[in-house]
C-alpha cells in the first residue's frame, strides 16, 4: 500500500478519535464536576443558576454596578423587580392613604381575604382596625401567593407591636427599639414657679411632675415653693438614633426651700428594688407607691369628667395614666395579696391587690403581660415587678392606669398622705452612702441658672445603677424584639 494512502487512513483515525473524545468531555461538562446531569429547563436545556445565587456574591456577579443585595436594583420599575428583590422575609411599608380603609390597603398589596380578616379578629382586643387614619404607617411581609405572615406598628417612638402568623392564628408579639441614656443636670432659681423656672432653662418640664413624685410627700410643690428657693437635678435622658425622645428617671435632686434643703437619691437593693432615700437612707416614699413605674409623662389626671379618647364622651376616670414605653415594668404599689389577675374589655389586662390592712386597694390596667408567677392568692411586697406596661382595653397608647381604693371609694392617688415606707437596710447602707455622695457632689458642682448639661459616665455603688450611656434593648433581629 502506497506510503501517501496509510498516511490519509491515519490522519482521519486520528481526526475521528480526536472528536470522540471533545464530544464526551463536552457532555460532562454540561453535566457538572460531579458527573450528575443537571434538570432540564422545560425546553431541553440545562436549567440556568436562579438570579438569587449569582446576585449573592457582589464581587462575582454580571449586575456589579446596577444591583446588590441591600439596594435591591433600584435601577428597575418595583413591578419589574421580581421575586428575588422582593424576598418574603422582608417587610413592606403599607401607608394608609385619604379615605382607604385599612381592608382596603391590604387588598391592595394582594393580601388573602380569610387572612384580612383573622388579623382583624387577633387585635379586637388591642386596637380597632377598621378604624385607620391616613398616613398611618404599618409594616407587612406578604408571601408570593397572597399569604399576610406578619403585620408590624409603632406605639410610639420606643415602642412597636407585631402580629405574626402561627398556623391559623396571628400572635401578638410585643417590640422596644434600641434607646441610649445619657445622663443630664440642671440647676436653677425658682422666680414664678418650679414649671416656668425649668421651662425657661429649657430644661423637660416632665423633671416637675417627677420631682413631686420623689419629694411631694414632704413638700407642697403647689404651696410651700418660693421665689428664690433653689434646686438642682441628676436626671437621664433617653436617646433613639441620636435623637432625644423622653426623660428618664431622676437620680439625684434637692430643692432648698426658705433655707432648708431637701435632697434625695436613688437606689437600687440587691434585690433590684429602687426607691428614693434621704441622705440619712429614710425612705421617702410611703406604704403605697404614687407611681409603682418609671414613665415618661402623666397623660390623664385623676378627675370625674373627663372626654374619654376612645368612647369620645365624658365620663369618670377614676385613676392617674402614667404614659411610658411598651413592655416597662410595672410595681406592686404596696405589700398585699393579688386578688384579681385577668382580663376585661375597656381595661384589658389588668391586676387588682388588696394591701396588709385591708384599707387600700390598687389597680393596674392596660398591662401588655403580667409578671411570671402573678396569680389570684399571689403574696406580693411593695416594688414586685407584677407586670408590663401595654395598651390593651380601651387606650389609645401604651400607658398605665394606676388606681387606688381607699374603704370602697376610688382615690387620687397622688394626693394620698401614708406613712413612710422601710429605710435602707442597715447592711446596704455603705453602698447607699457611697452612692449618696458620688451623687451629691455632681450636684453641688452645678453652675445654677444655665442651661442643661450632659455629664460623663459615672461608676456608683450598689446593683443595677446607672453605668453611663447604655442600650435598654439589643439588635433587633429581623425586625423583632419580644420585650423581657
Amino acid at each position: 500500500m502506497p506510503r501517501r494512502i496509510i498516511w490519509k487512513n491515519f490522519t482521519l483515525t486520528a481526526v475521528a478519535l480526536t472528536g470522540a473524545i471533545l464530544m464526551v468531555w463536552g457532555v460532562g461538562g454540561l453535566s457538572g464536576s460531579d458527573g450528575i446531569i443537571a434538570p432540564e429547563n422545560g425546553m431541553g436545556g440545562p436549567v440556568e443558576p436562579p438570579l438569587s445565587s449569582v446576585v449573592s456574591d457582589p464581587t462575582t456577579s454580571p449586575l456589579l454596578g446596577l444591583c446588590s443585595s441591600s439596594l435591591g436594583c433600584s435601577l428597575l420599575p418595583v413591578e419589574q423587580k421580581g421575586p428575588v428583590y422582593r424576598p418574603e422575609d422582608q417587610p413592606v411599608e403599607m401607608v394608609i392613604a385619604p379615605g382607604q380603609t385599612f381592608y382596603e390597603a391590604l387588598a391592595a398589596h394582594k393580601v388573602a381575604h380569610e387572612d384580612i380578616m383573622a388579623l382583624v379578629q387577633a387585635c379586637q382586643g388591642f386596637r380597632n382596625l377598621k378604624k385607620v387614619r391616613a398616613g398611618e404607617v404599618f409594616q407587612i411581609i406578604v408571601t408570593n401567593d397572597g399569604g399576610l405572615e406578619s403585620l408590624a406598628f409603632d406605639l410610639d417612638e420606643e415602642s412597636f407591636v407585631t402580629f405574626v402568623r402561627k398556623g391559623d392564628i396571628y400572635e401578638r408579639i410585643d417590640g422596644a427599639y434600641p434607646v441610649e441614656h445619657r445622663l443630664k443636670a440642671i440647676g436653677g432659681t425658682i422666680q414664678n414657679s418650679l414649671y416656668a423656672s425649668l421651662q425657661k432653662l429649657d430644661a423637660p418640664l416632665a423633671l416637675a411632675p417627677k420631682m413631686n413624685d420623689i419629694l411631694g410627700w414632704d413638700l407642697d410643690f403647689n404651696r410651700d415653693l418660693r421665689q428664690g428657693d433653689t434646686f438642682r437635678i441628676l436626671y437621664e435622658e433617653v436617646f433613639k438614633e441620636g435623637k432625644r425622645i423622653r426623660t428618664g428617671n431622676i437620680l439625684g435632686v434637692e430643692i432648698v426651700n426658705r433655707g432648708k434643703a431637701h435632697q434625695a437619691f436613688q437606689f437600687t437593693t440587691p434585690d433590684q428594688r429602687t426607691h428614693y432615700y434621704d441622705a440619712e437612707g429614710r425612705n421617702l416614699q410611703k406604704q403605697l407607691l404614687r407611681a409603682p413605674l418609671n414613665y415618661s409623662r402623666i397623660s390623664s389626671k385623676f378627675s370625674y369628667r373627663r372626654f374619654h379618647p376612645v368612647l369620645k364622651r365624658y365620663m369618670p376616670h377614676l385613676g392617674v395614666d402614667y404614659a411610658a414605653p411598651l413592655g416597662t415594668p410595672v410595681k406592686a404599689g404596696g405589700d398585699g395579696v393579688i386578688v384579681a389577675c385577668t382580663s376585661k374589655k375597656g381595661n384589658g389586662r389588668y391586676i387588682q391587690i388588696r394591701h396588709t390592712n385591708a384599707e387600700y386597694e390598687t389597680y393596674y390596667l392596660h398591662l401588655s403581660r403580667y409578671a411570671k408567677g402573678m396569680k389570684v392568692g399571689r403574696k406580693v411586697t411593695q416594688g414586685d415587678v407584677i407586670g408590663y406596661v401595654g395598651a390593651t382595653g380601651y387606650a389609645t397608647g401604651p400607658h398605665l392606669d394606676y388606681r387606688v381604693k381607699r374603704n370602697g371609694k376610688f382615690v387620687n392617688p397622688r394626693s394620698l398622705k401614708l406613712p413612710a415606707a422601710q429605710p435602707v437596710a442597715q447592711e446596704q447602707m455603705a453602698d447607699f452612702q457611697g452612692q449618696a455622695r458620688i451623687y451629691q457632689g455632681l450636684l453641688a458642682d452645678l453652675e445654677m441658672d444655665g442651661a442643661p448639661v450632659e455629664l460623663p459616665p459615672v461608676n456608683v455603688a450598689g446593683i443595677g445603677q446607672w453605668q453611663g450611656p447604655v442600650m435598654t434593648a439589643g439588635p433587633l433581629p429581623e425586625g423583632i424584639r419580644a420585650v423581657n
